[in-house]
């Protein structure tokens, strides 16, 4: 019975599986996930991998302990951890980084409670190119503070800063008009949400035209912020859960204002200051853009919101609604000084944005806050004790008699024993709830311990089983193998008949093509020849037509010659008869010259003569009464000497006439 050879790559096929099996028989028990490492600068949004989701009815694995980090002053903060999701998929994931015994100690005094009021860290900030990764911080940003905004120094430039930033605490990030770093580069405002009793928070950064800023979704890894030392917590964040802004200046600590994403935080600015929660920006959309975010619909694009807080929020105890303008190009403009103001910079050097994995950066030394009363002092507007705005409805009155006073003092005693006991409660449900907390963990713990047991026992089992399989896999494809290597060799022997056929036919190919090879080589020799005698008569007529086309252009060139030795010849003619000419016409100009001269001397005498004659006239009369006997004897003698006189006259002409110019050999020619 004949065996059909199987396929190779079934082969193939079949032991890739059986390596496969025996690399997963070779190796232990699965590894715990390793800690997450922390992203650089440059690949910020790295850190933001998402938790591997759960099967339904399966417990979450348990948490590794992270490994501390060194932080500048000898602090000590926690590196991102790898954190499964909690059962309860409305509750965040974070790091945190009080958890482990060796987190960052800092106070929550009340004596600190107004630092970040009073003295503030007041740099420039070096925003990135594309959007940070979100930190989770232990307490809300201060109240926002007032700024000197300059004139705008062109169209195209943005106002950017003026917020709250985290650089191991929080730090005010200076406002300045900037110009984008690159063409059609956005502006994407800093990102604050309340989730859980932390706070996320996502820098300010520049965005491509084509990025969307994405919100930390829930159940994402959040890292903890890394926090600087000798720096003490401030207030947790007092509000509904969701994306916020800062409270107005001069408002209480902690408290939050609820916002749509990408709401600059300065239009709160201009509000009233805040004593309770209640305060909220409501925003309006060119475009429907929404995002989701903790069960909360956010919006995205915001140009104009509208600023809402009831009587019971504001400290002056009256209602307040303002629409302002969100535009990053026209920020809000308040007058410095009336209202609590940020110091410039000490310095105008940037500092970069802080990115999870990296040390507290070097800070310049706090300032002074302008229009910030001293600790003790009451803030202007701020409710206290029995005060008008504290009880908004009351009728402004001083109590008028001891009866009044010893009521208003039980009451503050009343109303002290009371926030007394409120602070007890509080603190006892904290406790109760960390023991909450560390009991289910333990819970937790012990119900992964007996996974893991039963994970270990399922996996000696399939161990086994995989083991029986990869042999039988093994013997059929040793067996496969034969097979082919007969079928491979009867191959071979077919292929070698082939070859030999097809070089047989290849030589009487090559024979053929060598005699037609050679035909018409001997075609292309005779056609050669050809060609080269046809040539060769062109040639002889060529050159018989140029000797022709040479002859006719000597004698166009004897003729050309011939005209031009004419041409010249008429030419000298025409010149020597001018030259006569102008010798005549000198000639006749020379003797109506001369005789002109004579004319004038003519004249000239005759005028003489006559002056002469009508001097003389009185005494010629005298003589020609007493010469009119010689008179009368000249008379006679005149006949006599005429022709003399005239022979002389045309002697004198003679003399006036030029020389007659003899005919010379040009002139013969």
């Amino acid at each position: 019975m004949s065996v059909r050879p199987s396929s190779p790559f079934r082969l193939h096929a079949i032991a890739l599986v059986a390596m496969g099996v025996l690399a997963a028989c070779s190796k232990g028990p699965a590894a715990p996930a390793a800690p997450l490492v922390a992203a650089s600068d440059a690949a910020a949004s790295d850190a933001l991998a998402p938790v591997a989701a759960q099967a339904p009815g399966q417990d979450p694995a348990p948490v590794q302990p992270p490994a501390p980090v060194a932080v500048a002053n000898s602090s000590r903060a926690m590196a991102p951890t790898v954190v499964s999701p909690p059962s309860d998929s409305n509750q965040p994931s974070y790091v945190n980084e009080s958890a482990a015994p060796d987190a960052p100690v800092y106070a929550d005094d009340s004596a600190y409670a107004d630092d970040e009021q009073q003295q503030v860290v007041s740099v420039y900030v070096d925003p990135p190119l594309e959007q940070p990764a979100p930190v989770a911080v232990d307490w809300a940003p201060p109240p926002m503070l007032v700024e000197e905004i300059a004139p705008q120094p062109d169209p195209d430039a943005i106002w950017t800063g003026g917020y709250w930033g985290w650089q191991g605490r929080w730090v005010w990030c200076a406002g300045r008009w900037s110009r984008p770093p690159r063409p059609h580069y956005r502006w994407h405002e800093p990102y604050y949400e309340h989730r859980a009793d932390k706070v996320v928070y996502v820098p300010a950064y520049w965005a491509a035209p084509e990025h969307h800023f994405v919100a930390p979704a829930i159940g994402i890894v959040v890292v903890a912020a890394v926090i600087a030392a000798g720096v003490h917590a401030g207030h947790h964040a007092d509000g509904p859960q969701g994306v916020f802004v800062p409270p107005p200046p001069g408002s209480r600590p902690g408290i939050i204002v609820p916002a749509p994403i990408g709401t600059p935080p300065s239009v709160v600015v201009g509000a009233p200051p805040v004593v309770n929660v209640g305060m909220r920006v409501n925003g309006n959309v060119e475009n429907n853009s929404h995002n989701v975010t903790n069960n909360v619909t956010n919006i995205t694009n915001v140009r104009n919101v509208t600023i809402v807080a009831p009587p019971t929020a504001t400290a002056n105890g009256r209602g307040y609604q303002q629409a302002v303008t969100a535009d990053p190009r026209r920020p809000p403009a308040v007058a410095p000084g009336s209202r609590p103001t940020a110091p410039p910079p000490r310095t105008t050097t940037p500092v970069a944005t802080w990115q999870p994995g990296h040390a507290a950066p070097a800070l310049p030394a706090a300032q002074p806050v302008r229009g910030m009363p001293a600790h003790g002092e009451r803030r202007p507007g701020a409710p206290g004790g029995n005060e008008p705005a504290a009880q908004p409805g009351r009728q402004q009155a001083e109590p008028q008699s001891a009866q009044q006073a010893q009521r208003a003092q039980q009451q503050a005693e009343q109303q002290k024993a009371q926030q007394a006991q409120k602070a007890q409660q509080e603190q006892a449900q904290r406790a109760q709830q960390q023991a909450d907390q560390q009991k289910g963990q333990q819970e937790q713990a012990q119900r992964a311990q007996q996974k893991a047991e039963q994970q270990k026992a399922q996996q000696a089992q399939a161990q086994k089983a995989q083991q029986e399989q990869a042999q039988r896999a093994q013997q059929q494809a040793e067996q496969q193998k034969r097979q082919q290597d007969q079928a491979q060799r009867a191959r071979q022997q077919a292929e070698q008949q082939k070859g030999q056929q097809a070089q047989a036919q290849k030589a009487q190919q090559d024979q053929a093509q060598r005699a037609q090879q050679q035909a018409e080589q001997q075609k292309a020799q005779q056609a050669q020849a050809r060609k080269a005698q046809q040539d060769q008569a062109q040639r002889a007529q060529q050159q018989a037509e140029q000797q022709k086309a040479q002859q006719a252009q000597a004698q166009k060139a004897q003729q050309d010659q011939a005209q031009r030795a004419q041409q010249q010849a008429e030419q000298q003619k025409a010149q020597q008869a001018q030259a006569r000419k102008a010798q005549q016409d000198q000639a006749q100009r020379a003797q109506q010259q001369a005789e002109q001269q004579k004319a004038q001397q003519e004249l000239a005498r005759k005028a003489q003569q006559e002056q002469a004659q009508r001097v003389q006239q009185p005494q010629e009369q005298q003589h020609a009464q007493q010469a009119q006997p010689a008179k009368a004897d000249e008379a006679r003698a005149a006949p006599a000497r005429a022709p003399a006189d005239k022979a002389k006259a045309d002697t004198e002409g003679k003399e006036r006439r030029p020389p007659e110019r003899t005919p010379d050999d040009n002139d013969r020619k």
